[in-house]
C-alpha cells in the first residue's frame, strides 16, 4: 500500500475481521468516575470505547475513549456507524496535560472536515487523564445521537461502530481542526450492545460534565494535509540548467518500469519521486533490530500486517481520498505484495484495439522474466502454516470448486482455488526498485530524484517544455525537457489527474477549482485549456471483508514478533531464503464469477488469511466486469477528492454481488466445519471500503475526449489527446478493472506503454 509524515488520514476503513470472542461489547464499570458502560476493547493495542445512555434515548450519551499512546503520541477515534464516510466521528488526543477533541464527518475518504451541525462535547474532567503510555477522554456528547446513515438511532439495541488508532500526533495537537495523520496503529469494528448500556443513574453522571464546546468557525473550516509548506503564490521558481529527453512523474512500478526502458534505449532520462526510498541501500534508516540491511516493509510475512504495526504511516500520500504509496516503489512498496497475473479477459474486454491481450502478452513476457512473482517463495521448497489452506482447500473442494496454479492457469476464473502468488523474490519483496531499477541506476544517462514533487506542466498549447517541481525545502523549480523531449506522467490514478488539473488540462469546473483555489498554481491562459474528461471514469474494487470461524485450532502467525526478534528457527530459516518469513500474510486466493441482470459476467476474488484462534479473515473484492464508476475532482488547497463514489452505483453490480455474498454465506453456514461472523448479505455490504485499486481516471481510447461523447485522455500510443509530448503510463489509463489485484497489470501495461513510446520517438539518442 504513503513519509503509507504526518499524513493525512486517507481511511477510516473498518473490517469485520474480530474474533467472536471479541467483537461485542461488554459491561464495564469506570473507577475513576462510577459510570457503568458498555464498552468494547481491542486486546491487540489496548484501545476502548465504552457508552452510557439513559433510559430513555434521545440525541445524547456519555462516551469514554483510552487511546494507547506511542512515546506520549497518537489519536484515537471512533466512527458512530460502521465505516467512516457518511457517518459522525469523534477523534481525540492528549495536547500536553490537556485534551482535545474534535467530532467529524466526511463524504470521502480524506482527512475529514470537522462537523458542522448541532452536536458538541463537553469533557468529564474525573474520567480525563494522560499519562506516557495511554490516555482517557470520558465525555458527554449533546445532540450526536442523529440516526441512519450519520450514527445510530435512539430506537436501536445494537449498533456496528468503528474504531481507528495512530501513533503519530495531529499535525497541529492544539487545534481541534487539525489534519489527522493516517491511522496506521490499527482499526477495525465492533458491535455496541446499547441496549444494554441504559442506566438511571444517566443523568448523575451527565452533572460531572463541563460546559459543552462547538466547534468555532475556524474549526470547522475545510482543512487538508500538505506535506511540505505551501510555496508563497509570488514565490519564483529556479529554472534548472539541465535538460532530459525524457522526464518520468512518479516512481511507483509504472513510473520505474518506464524509466527503466527509456534509459535502456539511451535516452537521457530524469526520474522523478515525491516520497524517499524506502530501502536500507538506498538510505532508509527504519531498518529491523535483528537485521540492520532490511526495513519492515522487506520482509514478506509483514506484508499484511503493515498499518496494524504502525509503520506503514510515513510512506503515505496525504493529498488523496484513498490509500497510496508516497515512497519510491509507489504501492509496491506498502502493499500485501498479491501479484495476480491477469487473465486475457482483463484486457479482451474494454482495452482498445491494440491493447488485447495478444497485443500485450509480450510485455506481460518482459515483466514476468524480471519480476514472476512466486506461490513459493521458500528456498527450500516447503510451504509454511498451512492450516488454513488445508480447512478451506477442503471446504472449496467439497463443493466442486477446482484447484489451480494461478501462474500456469490465469484464465481458471470460476470455482477455483490457488496457493498466494506474491511479488516476491530471493526471500524479500520484490518489485521494480529491485527487479528494474539496479539495471539503469548506474548508468550515465539515468538521473533519480526523490521527495521532488510534480506540481504542474509547463506548456505552450500542447507542447510540453517542462515540469515545476516543489522540493523538499518547499522551494520551486522548473525542470525542462529537450525541444524534441517528451514528459511521462506516473503519478497513479489518483495523483496523475491533480497534475493535469494543475496544468489546465481536465474539465474546465476542475480547472476553474484550481484558478480559484490557495495553492499557487499558474495556470496557462485560459484560451489553452484542453478540456478532457480527467477524472471521470474513476473505478475501484469494493472490497468486503469478513470472519470465518472453523473447528480447527490454527492460528495466525505472530507478526509482532518479527518487528523486534522473530524466533531463532525463523531467523535461521530466513538467513537461507527458506521458512514462514518469505511468506506473505495470505494462505489461500479464490475467484469465481456470476452473470448479472444486464448479461455481463463479473469475477470476485477472495485473498484468506489467518486471524485468531481458529478464525479466518477473507478479504472479498468485486472485481472484473463491475459497471460502477466515479469521479475524481480536486479541491481549493490541491488534494484530490472523491466527487462521486465508483463502488455499486449500478442495480446490476449490487444484485449480482448480493447475490455472490448470499452463496457464499450459504456454503458456508451448510458446511460441517465452517460459519460467520455476519449471516446476512446486507450486514457485510453496509461494510464495504475501498479495495484501493483505482483506475481509469485519465481513461486510454480511439475516441477523442475532447469532442462530443468522447471518453478518452489519451489515444492508443498513450498520448494525451491535444497535447504534442505528453504521455501517460500508469493506472489511471485503464479503462478497466482487472480480476485480481491491480499491480502485476499496471506493470503489464506500462511494459507494452514504454514499448509504444519508443516506436514512435523522434529522439535520436541520448543527450
Amino acid at each position: 500500500m504513503r513519509s503509507f509524515l504526518t499524513r493525512g488520514l486517507v481511511a477510516l476503513s473498518v473490517v469485520l475481521g474480530a474474533s467472536a470472542v471479541n467483537y461485542n461489547s461488554s459491561a464495564y464499570t469506570d473507577s475513576a468516575t462510577g459510570i457503568d458502560f458498555q464498552r468494547w476493547c481491542d486486546e491487540g493495542t489496548g484501545y476502548c470505547f465504552g457508552v452510557a445512555l439513559p433510559e430513555t434515548v434521545e440525541s445524547d450519551f456519555i462516551g469514554q475513549l483510552t487511546v494507547p499512546l506511542s512515546e506520549s503520541k497518537g489519536w484515537g477515534g471512533v466512527s458512530l456507524g460502521g465505516q467512516m464516510t457518511e457517518n459522525l466521528l469523534l477523534a481525540t488526543w492528549p495536547n500536553g496535560d490537556s485534551a482535545v477533541a474534535s467530532l467529524r464527518k466526511t463524504k470521502v475518504y480524506s482527512s475529514p472536515d470537522t462537523f458542522s451541525g448541532d452536536a458538541s462535547i463537553a469533557e468529564i474532567p474525573k474520567g480525563t487523564s494522560v499519562n506516557s503510555t495511554h490516555f482517557t477522554y470520558t465525555f458527554l456528547c449533546s445532540g450526536c445521537i442523529i440516526g441512519t446513515p450519520t450514527t445510530f438511532s435512539a430506537s436501536d439495541d445494537s449498533y456496528l461502530m468503528g474504531w481507528a488508532l495512530s501513533k503519530t500526533n495531529p499535525s497541529t495537537p492544539g487545534s481541534p481542526s487539525s489534519v489527522l495523520p493516517y491511522h496506521a496503529a490499527g482499526n477495525g469494528a465492533f458491535r455496541m450492545l446499547l441496549s444494554q448500556a441504559k442506566s438511571a443513574q444517566y443523568s448523575t453522571w451527565v452533572d460531572m460534565a463541563e460546559a459543552p464546546t462547538t466547534p468555532t468557525a475556524s474549526s470547522s473550516a475545510s482543512v487538508t494535509p500538505s506535506a511540505t509548506p505551501t510555496p508563497s503564490p509570488n514565490a519564483l521558481p529556479t529554472v534548472s540548467n539541465v535538460t532530459y529527453d525524457y522526464i518520468v512523474v512518479g516512481g511507483g512500478p509504472a513510473g520505474i518500469i518506464t524509466a527503466e526502458r527509456l534509459a535502456e534505449a539511451n535516452k537521457k532520462v530524469l526520474l522523478v519521486e515525491r516520497g524517499v526510498a524506502s530501502l536500507v541501500s538506498m538510505g532508509a534508516t527504519d531498518s529491523l533490530p535483528w537485521n540492520q540491511s532490511l526495513t519492515p516493509f522487506d520482509v514478506p510475512a509483514l506484508g499484511t500486517s503493515l498499518s496494524k504495526l504502525g509503520v506503514i504511516g510515513d510512506y503515505l500520500c496525504e493529498d488523496v481520498p484513498g490509500m497510496a504509496g508516497c515512497v519510491l516503489g509507489g504501492g509496491t512498496i506498502v502493499n500485501a505484495m498479491v501479484f495476480i497475473h491477469p487473465q486475457s479477459v482483463d484486457f479482451d474486454d474494454k482495452w482498445p484495439s491494440g491493447w488485447k491481450w495478444q497485443d500485450v502478452e509480450a510485455a506481460a513476457g518482459r515483466l514476468y522474466e524480471r519480476n514472476p512473482g512466486s506461490t513459493l517463495p521458500s528456498a527450500d521448497g516447503r510451504r509454511y502454516d498451512q492450516s488454513l489452506y488445508k480447512v478451506l482447500s477442503s471446504f472449496l473442494s467439497g463443493m466442486g470448486w477446482q484447484s489451480v496454479d494461478q501462474h500456469e492457469q490465469p484464465n481458471v476464473k470460476h470455482m477455483a482455488y490457488s496457493h498466494p502468488s506474491w511479488s516476491i523474490g530471493d526471500g524479500v519483496r520484490a518489485g521494480p526498485v529491485r527487479s528494474y531499477l539496479p539495471l539503469v541506476q548506474d548508468r550515465d544517462n539515468f538521473f533519480l530524484r526523490l521527495q521532488t514533487k510534480a506540481r504542474r506542466l509547463v506548456r505552450r498549447g500542447g507542447r510540453v517544455t517542462g515540469v515545476e517541481v516543489e522540493n523538499v525545502t518547499g522551494g520551486i523549480e522548473i525542470i525542462n525537457v529537450h525541444a524534441g523531449g517528451k514528459v511521462v506522467l506516473a503519478a497513479g490514478a489518483m495523483s496523475t489527474p491533480r497534475i493535469l488539473f494543475n496544468s489546465g488540462i481536465g474539465p474546465v469546473d476542475q480547472v476553474k477549482t484550481v484558478q480559484d483555489g490557495s495553492t499557487g498554481i499558474t495556470l496557462p491562459p485560459q484560451a489553452e485549456w484542453i478540456d478532457l474528461p480527467v477524472g471521470q471514469g474513476l473505478k475501484d474494487h469494493p472490497m468486503f471483508t469478513v470472519s470465518v470461524n472453523s473447528n480447527s485450532n490454527f492460528t495466525a502467525y505472530n507478526t509482532s514478533s518479527v518487528m523486534s526478534s522473530p524466533s531463532a528457527l525463523d531467523r535461521r530459516l530466513y538467513a537461507q531464503g527458506s521458512g514462514i518469513l518469505t511468506q506473505g500474510g495470505h494462505r489461500l486466493q479464490f475467484w469465481t464469477s456470476n452473470e448479472g441482470t444486464d448479461g455481463v459476467t463479473r469475477f470476485y476474488q477472495g485473498s484468506c488469511s489467518p486471524s485468531g484462534e481458529g478464525t479466518m479473515t477473507m478479504k472479498l473484492y468485486l472485481t472484473h466486469g463491475a459497471t460502477s464508476s466515479g469521479v475524481l475532482g480536486i479541491n481549493a488547497a490541491g488534494s484530490t477528492i472523491l466527487e462521486t463514489d465508483p463502488w455499486l452505483t449500478t442495480a446490476a453490480d449490487k444484485e449480482a454481488t448480493t447475490r455472490f455474498l448470499e452463496g457464499l454465506i450459504n456454503d458456508i453456514e451448510t458446511s460441517s466445519g465452517l460459519s460467520l461472523q455476519d449471516t446476512s448479505a446486507q450486514d457485510i455490504l453496509a461494510q464495504m471500503t475501498s479495495g484501493d485499486h483505482w483506475v481509469g481516471t485519465a481513461k486510454m481510447g480511439p475516441d477523442d475526449g475532447r469532442h462530443s461523447n468522447g471518453t478518452s485522455v489519451v489515444d492508443t500510443n498513450t498520448k494525451v489527446y491535444g497535447t504534442e509530448n505528453l504521455f501517460i503510463v500508469d493506472a489511471s489509463i485503464h479503462p478497466d478493472l482487472p480480476t485480481g489485484n491491480t499491480q502485476a497489470m499496471v506493470m503489464v501495461a506500462a511494459e507494452a506503454a514504454a514499448a509504444r513510446i519508443l516506436a514512435q520517438d523522434s529522439i535520436g539518442g541520448a543527450a
